[in-house]
């Protein structure tokens, strides 16, 4: 379907901005070709106008929306929702409209992606992180499972279906032969240096374990681990040939992120430089797995510290396109022109470790909004909707975590093609830090791919399959589709032999 989009001509650059991004990203997922024209859309099949403005040429059909959304300082918090409710579905709005009127769906899907309410907000944890309680979503208890973003695409492309009688229904996937993508990554904060550092941090778990976690009996099992290790046992937290091998096996490649280097107490016991570290790289790769960057903790205070670390890793001889921050520390303010600035391809960051949802009310890649210079970003967003340890943090005790993982991936299926991604650590398996069980449950979501119809695969691989349809959309620049054709992308499954051997 071709659109059109008219909005007033009094509207300030930022409202046109904003309205017209949330309009190509919608076009994007749902696979419309958005028309911004000065001739009225006479090539569109509809028009979507807004009440302020009477929309053009009587013959053509057109979607008048209420004319809600307004910019607002980045200081100023967003409205609180009203409950809204229509064909039996329901949602929450940040712009009430009238009775009988039809929502500002396209102001409402910027707010959400854009994730402007979080540019508002001053508190921060003690990893100068803003805190879920602090978020739109806490403050109003609202339910980040589900995709709000997602559901106001659904309430528009309706709408237009109304017009449109016969206009598909359903968001329609880049690619053909993928119904539902899901990015499998791995961030690598543990590397096996020596057997010294697996007793300490075996032991260290153990404490926090028992203590915090308040699982005694996996505290004492990762102490017992520690005692074996200590006498010459092999080191449970040595994760990575297991993980990387057993996705080969099925067939399904992934992407490892590794810290470049190490600035503050909380990075990795690693850096990227050491020569047992960049032989697992190299292997990886020849395994088919992508290689990215794990931004550390403290790279974004200073606006060229990712770009630094980025460039380390490309002076080593590795390509990476994109990765995500070492404990989700980061703000927006300071992500978005540090990947920008990094030259990235895409990004993972946007999600939460201690529960599963969607931090930007999104089930699907979206470049996020740069305020600062009222535009898309250059990167694509793959949202982070379960992370390995928000299962066992995230509930109560006897929760069937695979259950619950398997209900957010079903809701993200519900709302279109996906490109979503998933973090299981390395050392998350084996019960070496987390429970074993959270290990098992990354397979189980695998191993049911074929049955749900999700694709899997590595971050990069999956941004060279979608990207086309961001560029066609006008949300990123044309030069990145050639960017993407020149990096790595893995193959089904590697067929020769590659050593993935533990270090000892």
């Amino acid at each position: 379907m071709k659109i059109c989009l008219e909005f007033g001509k009094d509207w300030s650059l930022p409202h046109g901005a904003r309205i017209t991004y949330a309009f190509r990203l919608f076009c994007a997922i749902y696979g419309h070709e958005p028309v911004l024209t000065n001739d009225g859309g006479s090539s569109a099949d509809v028009c979507i106008c807004y009440r302020s403005r009477r929309a053009t040429g009587a013959l053509k059909p057109a979607l008048l929306l209420s004319n809600l959304y307004r910019p607002r300082l980045l200081r100023d918090p967003a409205p609180p929702p009203w409950k809204y409710a229509q064909g039996g579905e329901e949602t929450v709005l940040f712009y009430q409209p009238l009775p009988g009127e039809e929502p500002d769906w396209l102001g409402e899907i910027f707010e959400w992606v854009s994730c402007a309410d979080e540019y508002s907000i001053e508190q921060r944890d003690r990893s100068g992180r803003i805190p879920f309680s602090a978020t739109y979503a806490g403050r109003h208890n609202l339910d980040i499972r589900i995709p709000y973003a997602a559901v106001a695409m659904r309430f528009l492309n309706r709408a237009l279906c109304r017009l449109m009688p016969g206009a598909p229904m359903e968001p329609l996937s880049p690619d053909p032969t993928a119904l539902h993508f899901l990015v499998s990554t791995h961030d690598v904060d543990y590397f096996p240096v020596g057997r010294l550092s697996a007793v300490y941090r075996l032991a260290k778990n153990a404490v926090i374990s028992c203590l915090l976690s308040k699982r005694p009996m996996l505290g004492i099992s990762q102490a017992a681990m520690a005692l074996r290790v200590a006498a010459g046992g092999q080191d449970p937290l040595d994760q990575i040939p297991f993980v990387a091998g057993e996705e080969n096996d099925r067939g399904v490649g992934a992407s490892y992120y590794f810290l470049p280097r190490h600035l503050d107490r909380r990075d990795a016991n690693y850096t990227a430089q050491e020569p047992a570290v960049e032989a697992m790289m190299r292997r990886l790769q020849a395994l088919g797995m992508e290689v990215g960057v794990h931004g550390s903790y403290r790279c974004l205070d200073d606006p060229q510290g990712l770009a630094e670390e980025y460039g380390l890793l490309r002076e080593a001889g590795f390509r990476p396109e994109g990765g995500r921050q070492h404990w989700l520390r980061f703000t927006l303010d300071r992500l978005i022109p540090a990947l920008e600035r990094a030259g990235a391809l895409y990004d993972t960051s946007i999600g939460w470790s201690d529960r599963i949802g969607f931090r930007a009310a999104a089930c699907f890649a979206f470049p996020p909004y740069n305020f600062a210079e009222e535009r898309p970003a250059t990167f694509l967003e793959i949202p982070l909707a379960i992370m390995d340890q928000s299962l066992q943090e995230g509930f109560e005790a006897g929760t069937d975590w695979s259950r619950e993982a398997a209900s957010l991936l079903s809701v993200s299926r519900l709302y279109g093609w996906g490109g979503i991604s998933l973090l299981w650590h390395p050392a998350a398996f084996e019960g070496g830090w987390l429970s074993s069980e959270v290990g098992e449950t990354f397979w189980w979501l695998m191993d049911a791919a074929g049955q749900r119809r999700d694709t899997w695969s590595s971050a990069c691989s999956f941004v060279h399959k979608v990207l086309p349809r961001y560029v066609e959309a006008g949300l990123l620049p044309a030069e990145k589709i050639s960017s993407a054709e020149e990096v790595y992308v893995e193959p089904p499954h590697c067929t020769e032999a590659v050593e993935l051997g533990r270090v000892s």
